[in-house]
């Protein structure tokens, strides 16, 4: 399986599998609307810092994509009386969270 999106100056798709033996839907509502703010048109490579620069936001923001993803289906659960579930549901939300901040502490590292 994969998505298409963009990124302000070119489109490209990203492949995910999952491999399960049994069947069920996925609910990716989630967007992944994240601009790098770099060209493809220059011939430079990027410096790895450039290139960390540019994974770090791009896991900052998939990440916070799933942490309220996380926190909206834990609200739902609680909405249907699905207490424990909706504990852990919160739980990985926190976790969520506290690896944004550390994404967040490297990003600032090589932004000085």
């Amino acid at each position: 399986m994969s998505h298409d999106h963009s990124h302000n100056d070119h489109d490209h798709s990203h492949d995910h599998s999952h491999d399960h033996s049994h069947d069920h839907s996925h609910d990716h509502s989630h967007s992944h609307d994240h601009g790098h703010g770099h060209e493809h048109t220059n011939a430079k490579e990027l410096s790895l810092d450039e290139k960390l620069t540019i994974l770090l936001q791009h896991w900052i923001d998939h990440n916070k994509s799933h942490q309220e993803t996380y926190d909206s289906w834990a609200n739902k659960a609680t909405s249907e009386d699905l207490a424990q579930t909706a504990e852990i549901l919160k739980e990985i939300a926190f976790d969520s969270n506290k690896i944004t901040e550390k994404l967040e502490k490297a990003l600032a590292t090589l932004k000085g």
